[in-house]
């Protein structure tokens, strides 16, 4: 029986994400409404504005709705609403194929969801937290960044350690099996 190829399934990480809170803690910091934009080699625009966020990056202009949602204590939390009309409200919004839209809109899933085995799950943990630590594939545990606590550096470093020798003990086994 011949298998039914569906095509790539569309991942998170290969989709431009736009957070709000991120965008408005750079705002406060910059003590700017137009805040700039890089992603993969290309750059864009981001203006906020008091009820929406335009987006302007590599040809495409988007834009979407900030709503204040209430929260404990009187306070409010800005949330993105989907510009496709998915109901509810979003703090992140995704930019794929030239549309603006929430991650169930754009159906797309986290890559470790798609991977086949635990094995692939903590290798591409290994990959996130090396670039998290600001490694490079020939380094084996990257220096301490500045401004980084020495405890933390120290237990993302074990973490490192530990799916490193999970990826070289499933190795080992495939090639000794």
């Amino acid at each position: 029986m011949k298998k039914i190829n569906f095509g790539r399934v569309p991942v998170i990480e290969d989709a431009l994400g736009i957070n709000i809170a991120v965008l408005l803690a750079e705002a406060k910091k910059t003590g700017r409404n137009l805040l700039s934009l890089a992603w993969q080699d290309t750059t864009g625009l981001v203006t906020l504005e008091a009820k929406q966020v335009t987006l302007m990056f590599s040809g495409v202009i988007v834009s979407a709705e900030i709503y204040a949602v209430p929260c404990l204590n009187s306070r409010v939390r800005p949330l993105l609403k989907c510009p496709r009309a998915h109901e509810g409200n979003f703090q992140t919004l995704y930019l794929l194929h030239g549309e603006l839209a929430c991650r169930y809109c754009h159906r797309l899933r986290y890559r470790s969801t798609l991977a086949p085995s635990a094995t692939e799950r903590a290798l591409l943990a290994r990959f996130k937290l090396m670039a998290k630590m600001g490694g490079a594939p020939n380094i084996v545990i990257p220096d301490r960044k500045p401004h980084c606590w020495r405890k933390r550096h120290r237990r993302l470093e074990m973490r490192l350690v530990g799916l490193t020798g999970l990826h070289y003990g499933a190795l080992r086994a495939k090639l000794e099996g």
